[in-house]
């Protein structure tokens, strides 16, 4: 990507001078298009100000648009080329050899991650420390490097109910940072980590996003760490649930994964305020299950979370027992 592109786009907006910004930017898509293909994840940025320029003039619609075709795109990145042969593959491995995923596609640059660099190992994804910058962590989808392994039975539901998020959670996790993080702004960073882009790894397309510190730069701990080192803040963590749980009611969400203490960081800031941070949101507004009843429903979907809550919360108040 061409920051320079980039900066003097931003800056004619800056200026108000409109008709120029979306000329220069429509060249600048133009050029990186050609240059990346039609679906590389970093076409976003130029799509962006396209959105940027058209929402400062009040066209509405062309927002929308442009914002679809950008939040396709970073879907598709986590999605591999072709599902049904690897399907096929499983089902009848003496006719089809089994290949590694491919991605969608062309990375210019592949970024090497190793063991030493695995922070955290979740059910569906692994997190590495991006090798370039130790402030940034890279979400990587297990099934890259393990998707040869998985049942015909899974494979076929993968093709049957794409809505399921037990393949690619990058896949949820950036339709919620390019639609849900958008509608609401920056209130949405109180409580979550910012993403800054996808990039291609040795073990598949990665999420981008930053890892979670204190205002004195340490890194924050989750809530049932930080009350057990800090017993005399326990109330204080608990109140600090309550107004994740209020913001997450009054915008609408709905995240299901309570269970994990660990996906819930305190962000200590005394200029700013604490904040609970969640690290996971790829259940927003998306039940992992086969027929997603608490989607169509949403007083199923806001019952089922503050029940989730409600047990978190009185894990984390045992703690002080």
């Amino acid at each position: 990507m061409h920051s320079d592109e980039v900066a003097n786009v931003v800056k004619l907006i800056q200026n108000c001078k409109y008709d120029k910004a979306l000329s220069e930017a429509e060249k600048a898509l133009y050029r990186a298009t050609k240059e990346l293909g039609r679906n590389h994840p970093d076409l976003v940025v130029y799509l962006d100000l396209l959105a940027g320029i058209y929402e400062a003039e009040g066209q509405y619609s062309k927002v929308k648009k442009i914002r679809r075709k950008a939040l396709k795109i970073w879907m598709n990145a986590f999605l591999p080329k072709d599902s049904y042969k690897y399907f096929f593959a499983d089902l009848l491995p003496f006719l089809f050899k089994r290949k590694p995923l491919q991605p969608r596609f062309f990375p210019k640059e592949i970024m090497p991650l190793s063991s030493d660099l695995l922070i955290h190992s979740g059910s569906k994804r692994d997190t590495f420390v991006h090798p370039k910058d130790p402030r940034l962590c890279i979400k990587i989808d297990r099934l890259w490097k393990e998707g040869y392994r998985v049942s015909p039975r899974k494979r076929l539901e993968r093709i049957l109910m794409p809505w399921l998020i037990d393949f690619w959670s990058n896949r949820e996790e950036a339709r919620v940072y390019r639609s849900t993080a958008l509608r609401i702004g920056e209130a949405f960073y109180e409580h979550a980590p910012r993403c800054f882009g996808i990039a291609m790894t040795n073990l598949g397309p990665g999420l981008v996003v930053e890892r979670v510190c204190n205002e004195d730069g340490s890194f924050s701990k989750p809530i049932d760490v930080f009350v057990k080192e800090n017993p005399d803040k326990a109330r204080h963590a608990l109140e600090l649930l309550r107004e994740l749980y209020d913001f997450l009611v009054s915008y609408k969400l709905v995240i299901y994964d309570w269970a994990n203490p660990s996906n819930f960081l305190v962000r200590q800031s005394k200029s700013k305020g604490d904040k609970i941070i969640v690290v996971d949101w790829k259940t927003e507004g998306t039940a992992d299950k086969d027929i997603p009843l608490r989607d169509i429903f949403p007083a199923l979907a806001l019952k089922k979370m503050t029940y989730e809550y409600s047990c978190l919360h009185e894990k984390i108040s045992r703690l002080c027992d």
